[in-house]
């Protein structure tokens, strides 16, 4: 397995941990994730961790670390914002629709590693078209690597967090790291304008530049 998540495998792993509906999910998934890195065991009775995760990320009650893109980037820091327009946008730009449309916002954690996955999907089959690179570019860089590591350091904020969540942040923030790193260049020149202004009308469309 490289470093870059050539299969998706861990990504698949970290989108499903973050989509968990029961402590059995999150067993299934942790083991997943574990399988691409070094992990503490998992726990006999994951009724502590799965308690966690709802207080962080599910509710009910208020959320100590609300995974959604909106709640970090837009102005007013809510749900359904700008930044799941923008999401929603860019899955329209590559015709595409999430598997949780209509009961998952599209800024959603979980739902944006799947947009993640289908991006390296369509790149891997499309070397040399620019313009999804530079949307790919764009999604990695100028969206998630803005929003997750303020996500990150809430949930890590609320310490002590279960082993399994801990691990599951450190990672994502890894993967983030290597997913970046693994880019091709940026390109230059009236190309790149070109596709710099497709980005800001995908921007102007959805209300704003999540500034």
């Amino acid at each position: 397995m490289s470093n870059t998540d050539d299969t998706g495998a861990l990504t698949r792993g970290l989108r499903d941990f973050f989509a968990a509906a029961n402590g059995t999910d999150l067993a299934q998934a942790y083991a997943r994730i574990a399988a691409h890195c070094e992990a503490p065991p998992p726990p006999d009775n994951w009724d502590e961790t799965e308690f966690a995760f709802n207080r962080l990320f599910v509710g009910p009650g208020p959320l100590a670390a609300p995974p959604f893109s909106s709640v970090y980037l837009d102005p007013e820091p809510k749900l359904m914002g700008r930044s799941t327009s923008l999401v929603r946008a860019v899955h329209q730009a590559l015709g595409l629709q999430s598997a949780w449309f209509g009961s998952v916002p599209d800024d959603h954690l979980a739902v944006e590693l799947d947009t993640a996955l289908a991006l390296n999907a369509l790149a891997a089959k499309a070397l040399a078209n620019a313009e999804l690179a530079e949307l790919r570019r764009y999604f990695m860089v100028g969206h998630m690597g803005r929003w997750v590591p303020l996500f990150a350091d809430r949930v890590l904020a609320q310490h002590p967090q279960p082993g399994p969540i801990v691990t599951a942040i450190r990672r994502l923030e890894l993967w983030l790291a290597e997913q970046i790193a693994a880019l091709p260049p940026e390109r230059s020149g009236p190309k790149k304008a070109k596709t710099a202004q497709s980005f800001s009308n995908l921007q102007l469309a959805t209300g704003g530049n999540n500034a």
